[in-house]
């Protein structure tokens, strides 16, 4: 994997740091910038020092909803099943370690939604390991993987049964994101469910909490759950206002652009993020968005200046209201191996890009607080 590490800005102005020309912006001593502690530091640039007035730190905050947790605490207890339903295109950003250390001892079947809006050549088994390996890296084996599209028919008595087995007589919980697809998911189950119980699906308020579950009887004994969707600190989708959240979500297959990006050229994905070669070969960069996002290539020392007149002239879609100076973004430089191999880019809940690794240097800007990740090959 490509080495990466985080771009050093002043804390007040927003400038990269840098310590080789003194006239120029964000000028700092070179024993500041390379001092071993120096990312843990809140650093200004000379001309900014006395002001002493930081700018947030864009840490990537995963708090999940306590009542949520306080619900999960009752199925840890009971040994639940856990059905955790991602949104395949911005799951990533929505893996809250504190969910995950909840239910990582019970049983986790984790249901991708939307899978029939990757492009036609994304292989099923290629996701599934992707899913395994995101999952794995914050401590959680899944059980089982499945993959449902908006469109696909889904065998209701096959599930039931399949979990029937799985839960031998346990409660199941589903949980996710907003807009992960759960409440979909549960609606297209039950047009076929049927309740040999005696019992009612209910939707009430979940004791010691204020939120409200629906109850689906599995027997007079168990029960399917719905838990309410947790929040999208890490994702895209949770820092942008809603008719930004309607573009950058895919509501047909996902869109693909390939742009050849030369050192000193950025792409641009509207107002909201961007690929900046700094060094290395040219590359070819696939680029996968929702249908609605725009995205322009352009001169990196012309990039700023376009993004700015994109806030007033909405040219380049999406813009967000939330997003409109340059200290409202992270910056994470990726110095690539030469590997060879194809590389894949992902900003949460937004994009991703693939390209072969080559020793480049490739910057990206995106919304501060959202998750970056890097993966090796596995999305296209």
């Amino acid at each position: 994997m490509g080495k990466v590490k985080r771009v050093m800005r002043c804390y007040h102005c927003g400038e990269v740091l840098q310590s080789a020309k003194e006239n120029e912006k964000g000028f700092i001593g070179r024993s500041h910038l390379l001092a071993p502690n120096a990312e843990k530091e809140v650093l200004y640039c000379f001309s900014c020092y006395e002001k002493m007035k930081a700018i947030n730190t864009g840490m990537l905050e995963r708090d999940a909803d306590e009542e949520i947790l306080k619900i999960l605490d009752d199925a840890v207890a009971t040994d639940a099943v856990i059905i955790w339903v991602v949104d395949l295109f911005s799951f990533n950003g929505t893996l809250n370690p504190d969910v995950v250390n909840k239910v990582k001892k019970l049983k986790v079947i984790v249901a991708g939604t939307k899978f029939d809006l990757f492009p036609r050549n994304t292989k099923k088994e290629q996701l599934k390991t992707f899913i395994n390996e995101r999952f794995a890296e914050f401590g959680l084996t899944p059980y089982g993987v499945v993959l449902f599209g908006n469109t696909d028919n889904i065998d209701i008595a096959n599930m039931l049964n399949s979990l029937s087995e799985v839960r031998a007589g346990h409660d199941v919980y589903m949980i996710g994101s907003y807009t992960s697809g759960k409440t979909t998911l549960i609606n297209r189950m039950l047009k076929s469910y049927t309740n040999n119980t005696r019992r009612a699906i209910k939707t009430e308020v979940y004791p010691g909490t204020s939120v409200k579950l629906l109850e689906i009887p599995f027997s007079n004994s168990a029960s399917f759950y719905e838990v309410p969707g947790f929040s999208l600190v890490t994702s895209t989708l949770g820092k942008v206002e809603k008719d930004i959240q309607k573009i950058i979500t895919p509501k047909k297959e996902i869109k693909t652009t390939t742009r050849i990006l030369s050192p000193g050229e950025t792409l641009l994905i509207g107002s909201l993020a961007s690929f900046e070669l700094i060094s290395g070969k040219p590359t070819t960069f696939k680029l996968y968005t929702a249908e609605m996002v725009e995205s322009k290539k352009v001169l990196s020392k012309k990039a700023r200046e376009t993004m700015m007149e994109n806030y007033d002239k909405k040219f380049l879609r999406p813009v967000s209201s939330r997003f409109n100076t340059f200290t409202d973004y992270d910056l994470f430089d990726y110095t690539m191996e030469k590997d060879g191999k194809v590389h894949d880019i992902g900003i949460a809940g937004l994009c991703w890009a693939s390209f072969v690794a080559k020793g480049q240097v490739i910057r990206v800007m995106f919304p501060k607080g959202a998750a970056l990740k890097e993966y090796l090959g596995k999305l296209r």
